[in-house]
């Protein structure tokens, strides 16, 4: 996951902050051919677009990661255009100080039609989506501690959300637990609720069985596209594996249109992920007839914001 070189990144972040806080002046990036271009991200809010670019950040263990969580120093401005040529991704842009670029993450988090969008795939050498070979999901200690510091944040936002929204009794289904932490973590914040977790990769659900299996989540392996034939029925669904180099494009829509169809009315669809989503939410949203309650987020008290899609299922 998360896979590019470091040394480059660096060198890309370095020569982006060097012309990032002109203030006034039409700005331009441009985002050579190669590796990073799935790194380039818009933000819209109440349909102003601004551009910008994901850079690397130190985690818990300070080492660089190119985590999901954006702050708003990666942001070049108010978006002018987008070309596509020879040497790679052409970016213009309106440059702006950084109180303005904090005062609009600030403006995003506050607009129900916030939106963090990242137009561009990771490609693979043959120019295709890239996605991780079925042995990289073959869990080991590496791996499971790798997946929990990069969505720490998620869990904790995700913990709030659903204490503050959720009944006493609700059924939480992740149908790509992966190691397990994520659903146990719920399941401790929630003790009233009830939690399911299941993947395809049976050694994932081994990992979770032995490391979670004091806390009260039902573990399963199964396919995530078969739920709704078993006849998983939940309140809250939650989405974290629609995201690149887990799925194509394709294959996450599929996922999606399957795995709603377990939701029941009134219930809330959660879809985020440490890697960007895939699918667009709001055009499948109103596609089947959901309601887009919101679309970005942030932890109280950071600066930052991350996709985080919350829709619920319309009562009857």
């Amino acid at each position: 996951m998360n896979r590019f070189d470091h040394n480059r990144e660096l060198t890309l972040a370095r020569s982006i902050r060097r012309h990032l806080n002109e203030n006034g002046a039409v700005g331009h990036y441009l985002e050579p051919r190669g590796s990073g271009l799935h790194h380039v991200f818009f933000l819209r809010v109440n349909d102003e677009l601004w551009v910008g670019r994901k850079l690397l950040q130190r985690d818990r263990h300070f080492q660089w990661q190119a985590g999901s969580a954006l702050k708003p120093g990666m942001l070049f401005g108010p978006h002018l255009h987008s070309l596509w040529g020879d040497d790679g991704l052409s970016i213009g842009y309106r440059t702006v100080s950084p109180a303005d670029k904090a005062q609009f993450f600030e403006h995003a988090l506050h607009q129900a039609d916030s939106e963090i969008l990242f137009p561009f795939p990771l490609l693979d050498e043959t120019g295709r989506e890239a996605v991780c070979p079925a042995d990289f999901w073959q869990c080991n200690e590496s791996l499971a501690e790798q997946l929990n510091t990069d969505e720490q944040h998620l869990r904790e936002y995700c913990a709030g959300l659903l204490q503050a929204i959720t009944e006493k009794g609700a059924l939480i289904y992740d149908p790509a637990c992966s190691t397990g932490a994520f659903i146990a973590h719920l399941a401790r914040a929630l003790p009233d609720c009830l939690c399911l977790g299941s993947d395809r990769s049976a050694s994932m659900i081994e990992h979770a069985r032995q490391c979670h299996g004091g806390t009260s989540v039902e573990f399963d392996v199964l396919e995530a596209s078969e739920a709704f034939d078993t006849g998983i029925c939940c309140d809250v669904l939650i989405l974290r594996f629609l995201n690149a180099e887990v799925l194509t494009r394709r294959e996450a829509q599929t996922a999606f249109e399957s795995l709603i169809r377990c939701v029941k009315p009134g219930g809330s669809i959660l879809v985020f992920g440490h890697t960007p989503v895939l699918i667009p939410v709001t055009w499948l949203a109103s596609l089947h007839h959901l309601k887009l309650e919101s679309s970005v987020a942030a932890r109280p008290g950071q600066v930052e914001l991350f996709q985080f899609y919350r829709l619920t299922v319309p009562a009857p």
